[in-house]
């Protein structure tokens, strides 16, 4: 799932290709000013360690291969720690079984499988704190044969050989934790949260306020007893036995040095400078600021003001997205875990400490120092596994039928109602490791035939349902619930194993052919012969050298040089932006040949002035003619010209529509002159209750904005509207069209220059018209 087709896909851009080219440019002490006017770094020193382990791990995957595949390898083997290392933990403390089903959920987790194959990755955070805690849980086992009892386990037989064995893989363990995570994560996020989150739950934290909580539950059990023998309960909610708990000691004391590391370095107090930027608070007549404004512990610089954008539950919607499907089913998880004794109960606390510090400073990092991703997704996979193993094992208490059909019901309500908001908000997804919705979705990407975010929905659904049934014919005795209940819980897994699968080998390569210039490289590599020339406008880094380091691209600063490029007798391909550079061209050609060979990408279009073993995927081709276009299906009676600029030729719209459904409407226009700025088509559709529904949209799809129309040109726009919902009333609905700009509160219709009075709004402020009426049936 992690190693296999590393470099079968390119990087994506800008996000990723920038991180590689950046690393890729010999640095300049320049590039790394000592200090400022006001005394801060504006970046991260060169020496700088914390979080720096993003870049370590590419330069040393290209030294391994100087290619994708290389700089990915590093990422990849850290996330197959992190899945060994959260499966070990799983194992140690409650059963392999357990440590095969965290180990399942965790690879079918985005934000382990995408941060384990792209090189903008903070993986190295989560493969840190598990190899820490694994580290600590290690530990304890070895101190069993002290009589040290781990997490309130059972102590069991064991021999001192494999004691020291324990000892010594769980001493290499942490000490490889804790430098993995302060590498990637700094002494916050890859240190002080899992430590701290051991300690909490082995000694100092949660088993502490349970027995605090335990003795209150005793007195009033025991008062109850005297006034009311019925209320008596015979055993305590909080049954814990902390009788020797030397590795939480440890982790308190590693997460004490890591938080004074901070405290020391993050915060110096020094006498406040004028306009010292960030604005820094005073205490006591001095400035609370790190020493050029950068924390060699943290990795960052400290903001003294909160970045406000930033609310207290934003990771939430990271943590919902980033472990789909299996993440929603976490508190079920947590709550089960802890309801229970023994074992599974500590397995519980442990991860619940580990995914809530997690959770803090993640929160606390983005709002005091910037982005960080969430690093406590194995403690959820850690969660689930025990959970889901607790459901399989005959010894644990079986969901009543009541319940599990509750929690069937959640499973398929939460998951299809994440899966449909992932249609919607996609670049959430897309921008996991980058923040925001930086990166937007490539709405054409396509696997199979089908949409790629549908796939969400299929795969969330069919693991949905497959749950679900699993627990509801759990509890059944009759062969054939049996059946169905077994029939339910392969459905889950396998769709398990499919997501896993679908994260490394369908939804990266997916969106990476729309997201990597690799694929129009890949094109011209495939039709390129001797003697052919490429040339490239705009920057696309050192993609040229990775992807066609055969042929020595030329640069054109501009479009001139493209045309002049595309007028050669030899057959050129050309690189140029996917704005409107492609409208221009159409112009500046002046009627010669060109084509467009590749449009996958959503930056750039891949050109050529011969066809030769290809197809013209140019969007313009029946967008913007030279000529009249023919068969126009309804005319006006009379000319229609907007403010002497645009005409109306004609349109084609069906007479009848069914509500709800999807239908074309084509305009034919012919420009008279230069719009001049950039409208937006107006569509209206009126019935005599008011707007029935509304078809405003950018003309050409935004392939060719009005302010590049010139005199001559025929255009051509055809847009899809959806004609209402369901429930919108039947009957007559008029056609309202023209032109618009402006955002809302400030519209200003384009006028109307020349237009039959039967066509035209009475409203004189609205200048529209009116070219039909149909019928919503």
């Amino acid at each position: 799932m992690l190693l296999g087709g590393l470099g079968s896909y390119g990087l994506w851009e800008p996000s990723e290709r920038q991180l590689a080219d950046k690393l890729d440019q010999p640095s300049h002490p320049e590039a790394f000013p000592p200090h400022a006017a006001d005394g801060c770094l504006k970046q991260a020193p060169k020496d700088a360690d914390a979080r720096s382990l993003e870049t370590r791990a590419i330069e040393l995957g290209k030294d391994i291969s100087d290619s994708d595949g290389g700089r990915r390898l590093p990422f990849a083997l850290l996330g197959l720690l992190t899945v060994l290392a959260t499966a070990g933990i799983a194992m140690r403390t409650v059963g392999p079984r357990a440590g095969v089903i965290t180990a399942l959920v965790l690879l079918a987790m985005p934000l382990l499988a995408l941060q384990s194959r792209q090189i903008d990755s903070e993986i190295g955070t989560a493969t840190g704190a598990a190899l820490s805690i694994y580290g600590l849980v290690a530990l304890r086992r070895a101190g069993e044969l002290w009589h040290a009892l781990p997490l309130g386990l059972a102590r069991p037989r064991r021999s001192p050989i494999i004691a020291i064995v324990d000892a010594t893989v769980g001493v290499l363990a942490l000490a490889a934790g804790i430098a993995i995570g302060f590498l990637d994560g700094g002494a916050l996020l890859g240190v002080a949260a899992p430590l701290g989150a051991f300690a909490a739950a082995g000694a100092l934290g949660i088993p502490t306020v349970a027995d605090s909580v335990r003795g209150v539950h005793n007195a009033i059990v025991s008062a109850a007893a005297r006034l009311r023998p019925r209320w008596a309960i015979g055993r305590s909610l909080w049954p814990y036995r902390r009788e020797d708990n030397w590795p939480a000691l440890l982790a308190t004391l590693l997460a004490a040095i890591a938080i004074a590391a901070l405290v020391y370095q993050m915060f110096a107090l020094r006498d406040p400078q004028p306009g010292l930027v960030p604005p820094q608070r005073e205490v006591l007549g001095h400035a609370i600021v790190a020493p050029g404004c950068w924390s060699p512990a943290l990795g960052g610089m400290w903001r003294s003001e909160d970045d406000v954008r930033v609310i207290y539950d934003s990771a939430f919607e990271q943590i919902a997205y980033g472990t789909f499907p299996w993440g929603l089913l976490a508190p079920l998880a947590f709550v089960s875990l802890l309801a229970l004794e023994g074992r599974r109960r500590a397995v519980g606390v442990l991860a619940l400490a580990w995914a809530s510090a997690a959770w803090l400073a993640t929160e606390l990092f983005a709002r005091k120092v910037g982005f960080a991703v969430y690093a406590g997704f194995p403690a959820i996979a850690l969660a689930l596994g025990a959970w889901l193993d607790g459901l399989l094992d005959r010894e644990t208490p079986k969901l009543a039928k009541g319940g599990a059909l509750l929690v069937g019901a959640f499973t398929v309500l939460a998951t299809i109602d994440v899966a449909k908001d992932l249609q919607s908000f996609t670049e959430r997804l897309t921008s996991l490791q980058v923040g925001g919705g930086s990166i937007a979705y490539p709405t054409e990407s396509h696997l199979l035939f089908v949409p790629t975010r549908l796939w969400l929905l299929v795969l969330g659904a069919i693991f949905a349902f497959g749950f679900a049934v699993a627990l509801a014919f759990a509890t059944g005795e009759t062969p054939r619930r049996k059946l169905a209940a077994r029939i339910g819980a392969l459905a889950t897994a396998a769709v398990t194993v499919v997501f896993a699968a679908f994260w490394s080998y369908g939804w990266l390569p997916a969106l990476s052919t729309n997201l990597s210039s690799k694929t129009m490289f890949e094109t011209v590599r495939e039709l390129a012969k001797p003697g052919d020339q490429l040339v490239i406008m705009g920057d696309l880094g050192g993609a040229p050298h990775d992807y066609l380091p055969t042929m020595k691209p030329e640069t054109a600063p501009g479009r001139p040089q493209i045309v002049a490029a595309l007028q050669r007798p030899n057959r050129v391909f050309a690189i140029v932006p996917e704005s409107n550079e492609l409208c221009s061209l159409f112009h500046e050609m002046g009627g010669k040949p060109y084509y467009v060979i590749d449009d996958r990408n959503v930056h750039s279009y891949l050109m050529s002035n011969k066809l030769d073993g290809t197809t013209d995927k140019n969007p313009l081709r029946t967008m913007m003619l030279r000529t009249e276009p023919p068969h126009i299906a309804h005319r006006p009676k009379g000319r229609v010209v907007w403010d002497n600029k645009i005409e109306l030729l004609g349109w084609d719209i069906p007479s009848t529509v069914s509500r709800g459904s999807r239908f074309d409407v084509t305009m034919y226009y012919k420009i008279l002159a230069p719009p001049g700025g950039a409208y937006t088509t107006l569509f209206h559709f009126d019935a005599p209750y008011g707007r029935a529904f509304n078809g405003d949209h950018v003309p050409l799809d935004n392939k060719c904005a009005t302010s590049t129309w010139q005199a001559g040109d025929y255009v051509v726009d055809t847009y899809e509207v959806t004609a209402g919902y369901t429930t919108t009333p039947k009957g007559p609905v008029d056609v309202w069209t023209g032109f618009f700009t402006g955002s809302t509160g400030n519209y200003k219709n384009m006028p109307l220059s020349e237009a039959p009075s039967a066509m035209r709004d009475p409203n004189p402020e609205t200048p529209r018209l009116k070219i039909t009426t149909i019928v919503l049936d």
